[in-house]
């Protein structure tokens, strides 16, 4: 009687032993491809110096740049308020500053820079041109104002998730700035909260690959589970057979 309890006893451990395999060997799958992609894909930055999405980074604040700084200058001379010709000033002294950088980087990496301003960009800076007063001073922050709000989300994705320190440490500084010059442009009363103050910032569309399997890690899981609970019910089996002495 005491052999068979034991046999019970080993056999039910072997049950619940061979149930949590095939959860293991799941963890193991999932676990084992990000890793290998995470690899891959830092030895192929180390061999570029910076990913891609640095570059479009290094390329994004250069056509910041390119049409920020003259309607910061042209706020400084035109705005109707004291408030908005100090906030233009203070853009365009940011914005010369932040474009010597870029440049510096764009070399330094072999980033090749745009030499104009979007064609969206250029569209407002004839509408701040073509206003005046206090019509000018609205057009001015809110615009900006918009178009610091739809930057700021790539700048902080980029400076949480590049893996080169110079970027990350020129991105420290952009967010800096571009949450600095939303601050201001929001102080002068003139944003219209309709389109600047409320511009969408890039949401995320896509779910977060960490989190699902791909096919063929499913298929490798289930190779596993069916393995470890066929070895799990054949030891079973055998340790269940009566013996011949109790």
């Amino acid at each position: 009687m005491r052999r068979r309890f034991v046999r019970w006893l080993a056999a039910s451990f072997l049950v619940i032993l061979g149930a949590a395999c095939p959860a293991i060997g799941f963890a193991v799958v999932s676990q084992a491809q990000p890793q290998t992609n995470a690899q891959s894909a830092e030895q192929g930055i180390s061999q570029q110096g910076i990913s891609e999405r640095d570059r479009e980074f290094i390329r994004l604040i250069r056509f910041a740049n390119l049409w920020e700084v003259p309607m910061g200058d042209l706020a400084s001379k035109d705005g109707g308020t004291q408030r908005v010709r100090d906030v233009g000033a203070t853009i365009a002294a940011d914005h010369r500053k932040l474009d010597v950088a870029v440049k510096d980087l764009a070399a330094r990496f072999g980033v090749p820079l745009p030499d104009q301003a979007t064609s969206s960009q250029q569209k407002w800076m004839d509408e701040i041109r073509g206003s005046s007063g206090q019509q000018f001073d609205r057009a001015f922050a809110d615009r900006l104002r918009a178009a610091h709000g739809t930057v700021f989300s790539t700048v902080a994705e980029v400076r949480a998730g590049t893996r080169n320190s110079v970027i990350r440490d020129f991105a420290t500084t952009a967010n800096t700035i571009v949450m600095k010059h939303m601050t201001l442009l929001e102080s002068t009363g003139d944003v219209d909260a309709e389109h600047g103050m409320f511009a969408e910032a890039g949401a995320r569309t896509y779910d977060t690959p960490e989190n699902h399997l791909s096919g063929g890690q499913l298929a490798l899981g289930a190779v596993v589970a069916a393995l470890m609970m066929a070895a799990t019910i054949g030891v079973v089996r055998t340790f269940s057979t009566p013996g011949t002495a109790e």
